[in-house]
């Protein structure tokens, strides 16, 4: 070997940048763990039970509504019953043959206290003694109840409730036309 063979290059590196990058170097080992674990997926099974209960501020609770009016009823009807308006909503009542698929509109439900009441309803057409009805009773919107409300007094009929009904009762037509 020659001297110049052996002569080591020199370095371009200076002492304190070359402690700096140690200090890099060490905090970079340090962190990477960490920032792993946060950027990577979690490799632990998601849970499989049951989902957390509602919250209070979610949908409101159902209410239970009841019929009070007789199940056997005239072609026009004073439909009453006890149940308590849906906060910020209105209840519409529906009537349906049941097996038809079909809901015919009829009105929107008048409450007082925890009563409700729905006059001159018209179930069926003279002919329909000893048929039976659902009364169903559903959650609208005031938009809902303005569109609906175009067609008070006709057989206006959709295909499904604009929601999920509250209930529905099952009442039997009688031969007596009542009061319209």
């Amino acid at each position: 070997m020659t001297a110049q063979e052996k002569k080591q290059p020199k370095s371009r590196i200076s002492g304190p940048q070359l402690a700096f990058a140690g200090v890099v170097l060490a905090a970079l080992i340090g962190v990477t763990p960490a920032l792993l674990d946060r950027l990577l997926p979690d490799d632990t099974p998601t849970g499989t039970g049951s989902p957390p209960p509602p919250s209070a501020s979610g949908s409101p609770s159902p209410v239970a509504f009841t019929l009070t009016s007789a199940v056997s009823v005239p072609q026009c009807a004073d439909i009453t019953g006890y149940g308590t308006k849906p906060q910020g909503r209105e209840v519409g009542l529906f009537i349906q043959v049941p097996g038809d698929t079909k809901y015919y509109w009829e009105k929107v439900l008048k409450f007082d206290g925890d009563s409700w009441r729905a006059d001159r309803v018209v179930i069926g057409a003279p002919g329909d003694a000893g048929k039976e009805f659902n009364l169903v009773l559903v959650p609208l919107s005031v938009q809902a109840v303005v569109e609906f409300s175009k067609h008070d007094g006709t057989a206006y009929a959709v295909d499904n409730p604009p929601v999920a009904p509250i209930t529905q009762f099952r009442v039997t037509r009688t031969t007596d036309l009542g009061s319209c």
